[in-house]
């Protein structure tokens, strides 16, 4: 939820945090709850994807995973852990058999690709960044050996390198022309766009899509067609590598086996994520352009002109789009040509593939809960997806033949079975309230709270992690205060949890107050007469909800110890186990972890600070958070692993000596500017 107004309370707290520098299980006998039986939340108010997401080796699980790939004798898969390993085991579902392949130590590992003659040459080509104090970004041929395969000892063979930086690419393809496809990034972290101001510059790799021929000298030759190989290019200083170029992070691509033409997953940078449809020659436009956007109208564009691209996403659908392949299997017939590609904050997939006119023929295959990192097309004709830190498991993409019951979802809250009397907001039978210790940042409205939970089964609280009936629907209501007036009621959210997938919905209420009706995924906004004057109120978008509410965080954020222990002796939680909301044993909060209220000058000002931050922050600030810049900001972590004295993250403001966090010094502390600010770039990314 977005106000256009200046912020009116929380300087103050702003300038405590930047001063600032156990579980143990109860059980009770619990009462039986009071079912709630009015619910009509059910299902979803969208007609169902095409497409679902299936374990498909549910046995195996691998560490942070960045890619798949199948051996070309289809028997075997191979799996890339970011920490260097690579791992091969059979295709076969019901298999819990995996073998290590080869470990490359302290890097980072990207990708791999097998040789087109793999059964002849057994070559198997990665790309990694190599840490340390030479730390760049390699393409590498290594030689499998032995029975199992293996690394060959010593048979690295470093074929390429460019800076690492941040941005760095990492995807490797071998088109079927023979020749090996790889992406690079713009070398740089994200801020200033473009640092190193290189996408229009064809005299370095960075920010481009690379072609090479790697069958004829080592380490490689430059293929007839690549845009720069003529003479009087390379004399001009042009890499003649370059396929294309004006990229700024594109981590995976695929190349379209009729055509030639690679289809590119391109990070943006604050506004937009962008596919791009790339031939010999094409220039993306960064940083000049961010998508259909001037950014940088002052960079000279490269010696190609700049073409938009395919499909561009708004930050509120997608945040970093992950490229999969242009499918050209048997089995899903209704996705031949189309580009499948995700996004790894929101789980979304989605296929594109251009109309004969070039325009974008676009849809949703699937919402999914998973952290996106790859995808494959397995000669059989499946589609596979990666998940990265969620589960750490393969997944397959099948048809949804689910019935459509979208026009059965209450479209009004009056519909929903929550509240018996929308007048006063009584709740209907079994619809409990609740209260949180941390209140967040929401525009200047103040909230209440509610869980309801059919059937007889309570949660089981976690600390890392709680359990929750199906069914279950978390609901807070969201009013602006108007004096000694009646308060405007806004908003109404909902999280619902049904076969194992959290689902967010706003209800938007009507000028009288006497309802509130379901906003459409893509947000809404509405115009408020205030007492404060006309404001602007921004329901947010079902992805914008995701950035928050995603498999990194837990999904449910109010809901758990620390934030339910409102007090010392856990009065709150103790009673919720007594109105059986709570199953009979239930986590109090770890000692590190425990919330005081910022607001209450009682309480230590250094345990005030981290609990805002955690309240507001540390759902993406956290270790294996979507945050771009990594800071970790959750109560229970000492202050010395926080990593706000590492750096200034996007940008310092322009103040001298800054950090994000500069003890006692709050005007040379980045995280007080970026909480103040309005517009992009300010923190946190929901509200104003």
């Amino acid at each position: 939820m977005q106000v256009k107004r200046q912020r009116s309370k929380g300087y103050q707290i702003l300038s405590v945090i930047i001063l600032l520098f156990t579980q143990s299980a109860f059980a009770q006998v619990a009462n039986e709850r009071v079912s709630w039986t009015t619910s009509k939340v059910v299902g979803s108010p969208t007609t169902p994807e095409p497409y679902r997401v299936e374990l498909a080796f549910p046995e195996i699980r691998f560490k942070l995973p960045t890619s798949l790939e199948e051996f070309p004798s289809g028997e075997q898969l191979l799996v890339t852990e970011i920490g260097g390993k690579v791992w091969a085991f059979p295709n076969k579902r019901d298999k819990n058999v995996r073998r290590l392949v080869g470990d490359l130590g302290n890097v980072a590992l990207f990708d791999a690709e097998f040789h087109p003659d793999f059964a002849q040459n057994q070559q198997l080509f990665l790309c990694y960044v190599q840490k340390g104090e030479k730390s760049e970004t390699r393409v590498s041929r290594f030689f499998l050996r032995g029975e199992p395969l293996a690394f060959e000892r010593n048979s690295e063979q470093i074929l390429l390198t460019w800076p690492s930086g941040g941005h760095n690419g990492g995807c490797l393809e071998f088109g079927l022309d023979g020749l090996l496809y790889i992406s690079t990034g713009d070398g740089a972290g994200p801020n200033p766009p473009d640092g190193l101001t290189t996408g229009q510059n064809v005299n370095d790799l960075l920010g481009a899509i690379l072609r090479i021929d790697i069958d004829r000298e080592y380490p490689y030759t430059i293929p007839l067609g690549n845009p720069f190989e003529n003479p009087l290019d390379k004399k001009a200083g042009a890499r003649p590598e370059i396929f294309a170029y004006g990229l700024r992070n594109p981590f995976k691509f695929g190349i379209d086996k009729r055509t030639g033409d690679v289809f590119v997953a391109d990070n943006g940078w604050e506004t937009w994520e962008l596919i791009h449809r790339m031939k010999a020659g094409s220039n993306g436009g960064w940083p000049v352009m961010e998508g259909r956007a001037i950014l940088r109208g002052e960079v000279p564009v490269g010696p190609t002109p700049i073409t938009p691209p395919l499909k561009d996403h708004h930050h509120s659908e997608a945040n970093s789009v992950i490229g999969g392949p242009v499918y050209d299997g048997k089995k899903l017939t209704d996705l031949a040509g189309t580009f499948v590609y995700g996004d790894y904050i929101t789980g979304t997939i989605w296929g594109v593939r251009p109309d004969k006119d070039g325009s974008a023929i676009h849809r949703t295959l699937v919402d999914t809960d998973l952290r996106i990192v790859a995808f494959h097309q397995s000669r059989s004709g499946d589609i596979y997806v990666v998940d990265y830190d969620f589960t750490g498991q393969i997944y397959r993409l099948l048809p949804n033949n689910r019935v459509d019951n979208s026009a059965e979802f209450p479209r009004r809250l009056s519909e929903t079975g929550i509240f018996r009397s929308l007048v006063d907001l009584v709740p209907a039978a079994g619809v409990e309230p609740y209260d949180v210790v941390v209140k967040r940042w929401m525009d200047g409205a103040s909230a209440r709270r509610w869980i309801a939970i059919p059937g007889q089964q309570g949660v089981r609280l976690g600390n890392d992690g709680s359990v929750f009936p199906n069914g279950t629907v978390l609901v807070k209501h969201l009013e602006l205060s108007q004096g000694d007036k009646t308060p405007i009621r806004v908003e109404t959210q909902l999280l619902h949890y049904e076969a194992g997938v959290w689902s967010p919905y706003i209800y938007q209420w009507n000028d009288e107050g006497k309802d509130a009706t379901l906003v459409a995924p893509e947000g809404a906004q509405r115009n408020l007469l205030t007492s404060d004057g006309e404001r602007t109120w921004r329901s947010s978008a079902v992805n914008e909800c995701k950035l928050c509410h995603n498999a990194g965080s837990g999904f449910v954020l109010g809901f758990s110890p620390s934030q339910l222990a409102m007090t010392k002796d856990d009065d709150q939680l103790h009673e919720l186990a007594k109105r059986g909301v709570l199953a009979g044993d239930f986590a109090s909060p770890n000692v590190k972890a425990r919330l005081v209220d910022p607001w209450d000058e009682t309480f230590d000002l250094n345990d005030r600070a981290r609990s805002y931050l955690h309240g507001n922050c540390a759902m993406c600030h956290h270790p294996g958070g979507n945050a771009i810049v990594s800071f970790y900001l959750r109560r229970e972590l000492p202050f010395d692993e926080l990593r706000t004295n590492k750096g200034t993250g996007i940008g310092t403001f322009g103040l001298r000596d800054a950090k994000l966090i500069t003890p006692g010094d709050p005007y040379r502390s980045v995280l007080m500017y970026r909480m103040s600010k309005l517009g992009y770039s300010r923190m946190p990314y929901i509200g104003s």
